[in-house]
């Protein structure tokens, strides 16, 4: 395709043009434009945006969570970009993009920006493309935008590399202190969150998050930890609220 094509539907993206973005994200994972050219390109224009890892294990809720903190950050008039990441099969090399079903809260918001990819059996939780694609979804002015990694495992933190914050997110069930210290993106996050929360025994995880947080981090006193229940709602306008402020906070620090 020729350079001034190019140009034309960056163009259409910067100013949100919804099948532009589709199509440039499209162009650079079949090899279709150059990734160079289009990162050069996006970096040198790119808006502020606050770049947020969702990561935790399968079955944890990352995909519902985020559909549910969309409205609440919308509310603020902060327009909102997703990447969501599915695992890719071993086998076919395809991938369900299932994640983006759960973010019914999407539908129909043009400051609401969702893409879904395969993770191509890549390690770490996210693709080689993400951190493409949320530059993308930052140069066309999304204010904040969400990371959604596979279900990932203890060792599996590449997330952290790409983003300003991360949100670690367990289920009452995700196991022991032990458990916990063995996890190296425990290490990274900067947030908690206990979803699910109105599941029994919930309160014992939140006590097994405090204990470690204590015993292994300098910082502990900064790490905040939210109890949440997509089933109820309960927790989500709190932890709406510190994504806000956050998203102020490390906005104001890059500016100075």
């Amino acid at each position: 395709m020729a350079l001034k094509t190019l140009e034309k539907i960056l163009e259409k993206a910067k100013k949100n043009d919804f099948i532009s973005i589709s199509e440039l994200m499209t162009g650079i994972e079949n090899g279709k434009f150059s990734r160079k050219e289009v990162s050069e390109y996006v970096l040198k224009h790119s808006c502020d945006a606050v770049k947020i890892g969702v990561t935790g294990p399968p079955g944890s809720g990352k995909s519902s969570l985020i559909n549910m903190l969309i409205p609440k950050l919308r509310s603020q008039n902060l327009s909102v970009g997703v990447i969501a990441i599915d695992p890719s099969s071993p086998i076919t090399g395809g991938s369900f993009l299932g994640d983006r079903v759960r973010m019914k809260n999407a539908i129909d918001d043009k400051n609401v920006f969702v893409r879904s990819m395969g993770s191509r059996a890549e390690l770490g939780g996210i693709t080689e493309l993400a951190e493409d694609f949320s530059d993308i979804l930052a140069f066309t002015g999304k204010d904040i935008v969400f990371i959604e990694t596979v279900g990932v495992g203890q060792s599996e933190y590449s997330v952290s590399e790409i983003t300003d914050l991360i949100m670690l997110v367990y289920v009452p069930e995700s196991g022991d202190e032990i458990q916990l210290l063995k996890a190296g993106i425990f290490e990274l996050a900067d947030m908690f969150i206990i979803n699910k929360y109105d599941r029994d025994d919930a309160s014992l995880m939140v006590k097994s998050i405090n204990n470690v947080i204590t015993s292994t981090k300098k910082d502990s006193a900064d790490k905040q930890i939210f109890k949440t229940s997509c089933k109820t709602g309960d927790g989500i306008e709190e932890l709406a609220n510190a994504l806000i402020k956050s998203h102020g906070s490390i906005n104001k620090n890059e500016k100075q």
